[in-house]
């Protein structure tokens, strides 16, 4: 569900080289990082029917993403774990460009918390019966807490189940090293000894884009694709929560900080 937004064209550019001789792009959307910002920006430069988002919903092996690239897709975006991309895109023997973007990760939790919460106010009901039994008890527990209350916030965070774990608990190193499909796994908590596999999984990146600084990094995935890419001057997919959390309260970061160690790394690595 995306607001409208105005896009702005950068006057020059990088030299625009034919997008059908490039390698095609995996823009590995992180859930909550301003991700449908940059799949408008993609349409928009690709041209229509040339970018495939929501590719969770329909990405299921190899022969999936063949018939995508045959049908004239050039960009794949969604919420695919990275070890699950390349699982699926290995067969294919191809490059792709990957790409992806990364937020500050206290302001990243609390926006994904806030996010599932929408789905209780009364007027998303509806959307909520259409999700699945997992996401439906997940959205009921954090419903039950008073998120503005950093007892009851702590209280959550500490006794989060296996599949709020594989929500919340470092998610976007989770997305870097995790497979969906690797089930209990995929359930446990990050440390900060998987740090060298995720910096090995980082690299493998063409462009890491920062939430807070879309504005400049932009240009910088425009060079790299070799593209004259748009830049929308508002938001798209924005938070619709009725509650709030406030992260620049020194103990409620603290209390974030649970599940956001090895996010907090990252975070230091690509901002150094």
């Amino acid at each position: 569900m995306s607001g409208a937004a105005t896009l702005t064209r950068p006057e020059s550019g990088p030299a625009t080289r034919d997008a059908g001789d490039e390698p095609p792009v995996f823009f590995m959307h992180i859930a909550k990082t301003a991700g449908s910002y940059l799949n408008m920006v993609l349409a928009d430069a690709f041209g229509p029917g040339q970018v495939a988002t929501h590719s969770e919903e329909w990405l299921g092996n190899s022969d999936d993403l063949r018939r995508r690239l045959a049908s004239g897709t050039r960009v794949i975006s969604g919420h695919v774990m990275n070890a699950l991309w390349e699982e699926i895109a290995a067969p294919l023997d191809m490059r792709f460009r990957k790409i992806t973007i990364l937020r500050e990760p206290h302001e990243h939790l609390a926006s994904h918390l806030l996010w599932l919460d929408h789905y209780n106010r009364p007027d998303m009901r509806g959307e909520y019966a259409l999700l699945d039994e997992a996401h439906r008890r997940v959205i009921d527990r954090i419903g039950a807490v008073n998120l503005s209350e950093p007892a009851q916030l702590d209280e959550y965070l500490t006794h989060l189940g296996p599949a709020e774990i594989a929500l919340f608990d470092n998610c976007q190193c989770r997305y870097l090293i995790g497979n969906d499909r690797r089930g209990l796994r995929n359930m446990q908590p990050l440390t900060l000894t998987d740090a060298k596999t995720i910096r090995g999984a980082l690299q493998g990146f063409d462009v890491v884009l920062r939430q807070d600084r879309l504005g400049q990094d932009i240009p910088r995935l425009s060079e790299a694709l070799g593209l004259p890419l748009p830049v929308p001057e508002t938001r798209v997919n924005a938070g619709r929560a009725t509650r709030a959390i406030d992260t620049a309260s020194p103990l409620i970061r603290q209390i974030l900080s649970k599940r956001t160690i090895v996010d907090q790394w990252l975070w230091r690595e690509v901002t150094a």
